[in-house]
């Protein structure tokens, strides 16, 4: 089954800003090291989600899969860029609205509209958050 740029796009901004959002809320406070993070899986994602994409189904060619990396790549790196500017709350702040913003993208592109998309996104952010958080206290 090919998927088109729009929904491996969509697929790769889920991946990513999941992602993104376990680094920062599992390396909250922790400046640089939420930036070196989300850059090395930014990198990690591009390379890993197009080739996943690419090697999975060939017959969409190189540039849906290309969307899904560069979006993973995306999605995991802007909500981090506030902690390249500054730390703190502000940055934590920040950070998740960014998380929020993507999450909206992402709403919107999946092929269930209204309500249940939003929900859904919004829940799986939650989940991933919560068990970061956890796994930030052992």
């Amino acid at each position: 089954m090919s998927l088109s740029v729009s929904s491996q796009a969509t697929f790769g901004l889920a991946d990513g800003v999941v992602i993104a959002l376990g680094l920062i809320v599992s390396l909250a406070g922790q400046r640089h090291a939420v930036v070196h993070a989300a850059l090395g899986a930014g990198l990690a994602e591009l390379v890993g989600m197009t080739a996943g994409a690419w090697l999975s189904d060939s017959g969409s060619g190189f540039r849906p899969a290309l969307a899904n990396g560069g979006a993973a790549f995306a999605a995991c790196v802007i909500p981090a860029i506030p902690y390249g500017v500054s730390g703190g709350a502000g940055a934590f702040v920040a950070s998740l609205a960014l998380v929020a913003g993507v999450a909206a993208v992402i709403a919107w592109l999946r092929p269930e509209r209204g309500v249940l998309a939003i929900v859904q996104t919004y829940g799986v952010l939650l989940v991933a958050a919560a068990l970061c958080w956890g796994a930030s206290l052992i």
